[in-house]
């Protein structure tokens, strides 16, 4: 059977979906707490949600932004799913643990993407390194974006989950000093985080 609309999920709490039936030879190549996403071709991917809501919002903002170089094209929009670009890659916490340093290439193009959140009016400015996708062009992809444009009166507009993540990867003071020397007004900002 070759119906993605058949697979589904569930959640218990505040944990990961969990896959409750694949009758599909889709492989499962990405879970968290809204969804799990399958590979269903070379260039697409198809997202399983638990809760409805979750896709109205993932949808919504996935269509907002379709103009923008870091977010996945979308492809369909069904009950329970949301087809889009499949990304092959590494996410960027897996290509910075492997690469055990943070290149100021690399540094640049974090800064473009929160620049480029910024201009699509994201609420939340402050992605995970592990819903960042490293393509094999070395371009940064966002990925799971259910409260992009959720207003969050305590948000503050500092990427603080980017720089824990980097923190935790030993690699937090180096990101700062390029940052420093590519975007000093940003710096300014972000400095005290240490």
């Amino acid at each position: 059977m070759n119906d993605f609309k058949s697979i589904t999920v569930t959640r218990e709490g505040d944990n990961e979906v969990e896959v409750v039936h694949n009758p599909t030879p889709f492989p499962l190549v990405g879970r968290g707490k809204h969804g799990a996403v399958f590979k269903i071709s070379s260039d697409q991917c198809v997202k399983i949600y638990v809760k409805q809501k979750n896709i109205l919002k993932e949808s919504e903002a996935l269509k907002a932004t379709q103009d923008s170089p870091i977010v996945p094209k979308l492809y369909e929009v069904g009950e329970n799913y949301v087809v889009m670009e499949y990304i092959e890659g590494p996410t960027l916490e897996q290509y910075l643990e492997a690469k055990g340093i943070i290149t100021e290439g690399i540094t640049s193009k974090i800064l473009s993407l929160i620049q480029e959140m910024k201009r699509l009016n994201f609420a939340r400015l402050d992605p995970r390194l592990r819903n960042i996708l490293v393509t094999n062009q070395e371009e940064l992809k966002i990925i799971d974006l259910v409260h992009s444009f959720k207003t969050k009166k305590d948000r503050p507009d500092r990427p603080e989950y980017l720089m824990a993540d980097l923190k935790n990867l030993g690699i937090l003071s180096s990101f700062l000093d390029q940052v420093k020397h590519l975007d000093p007004e940003s710096y300014q900002e972000w400095k005290d985080f240490i």
